[in-house]
């Protein structure tokens, strides 16, 4: 059936329900084109870039302003060593390495990342394991020589990846000795070993558990 219009042309009728599809469709175009224009950090999936909220457990590490601008300056894939000096070691963001790592770090080509999600006992490069933090996981560093303490640890880690929670544990020879560091991005909470406490580490991952996750994972 055609439709006469007051100008002489027609056009195809067309049924309702296909009418709804049809601006249903470009609501959701309209819509991800204002969200693809919104400054980084106030879409959801980017909250805790911009959550310097002191009740959170560890510290905010303001990394828009450490790099000077929004997500997309903190953030990006580099093939070379990066300098996490301005932020504080071990690092809670920034720039990282991106290619598939294979399961032990000795094995992992160069500018790998991010590391599959586990506990080791050699060290990754930070740079692998700032990617991790960008798919939404924590990270366990750790440098001390108390193996009861490491395996403590280890436990408790291993405890929570057979749940499906997004960590990975690792010595890390680059912070002071006898400390131990917990990392979600842009919090950081390091303290020496005679300030461990269980309690400490677990509020610390159950907050951030997936707390960032603009990539999705």
């Amino acid at each position: 059936m055609r439709v006469p219009t007051g100008g002489g042309l027609q056009i195809p009728w067309l049924p309702l329900a296909v009418v709804a599809g049809i601006a249903a469709v470009v609501g959701l175009v309209v819509y991800l084109v204002i969200q693809a224009g919104q400054p980084a950090g106030e879409s959801g999936a980017l909250k805790a870039e911009a959550d310097d909220s002191i009740d959170l457990p560890g510290e905010y590490i303001n990394l828009p302003e450490i790099y000077g601008g929004p997500y997309s300056a903190t953030a990006g894939h580099l093939s070379q060593a990066v300098d996490y000096s301005a932020q504080g070691l071990p690092p809670a963001g920034g720039r990282h390495w991106a290619g598939r790592c294979a399961d032990d770090p000795e094995d992992s080509p160069p500018f790998c990342g991010p590391a599959p999600w586990g506990v080791y006992r050699t060290p990754w490069d930070a740079e692998t394991l700032v990617h991790n933090m960008e798919h939404a996981g924590t990270i366990l560093w750790y440098n001390t020589t108390d193996q009861g303490l490491i395996e403590e640890l280890e436990d408790l880690i291993e405890g929570r990846l057979k749940r499906g929670e997004l960590l990975v544990m690792a010595p890390y020879p680059d912070i002071e000795e006898e400390h131990i560091a917990l990392t979600a991005w842009s919090r950081r909470d390091l303290f020496p070993v005679s300030d461990y406490s269980r309690a400490r580490v677990e509020e610390f991952l159950n907050v951030h558990e997936r707390r960032f996750n603009p990539e999705g994972f």
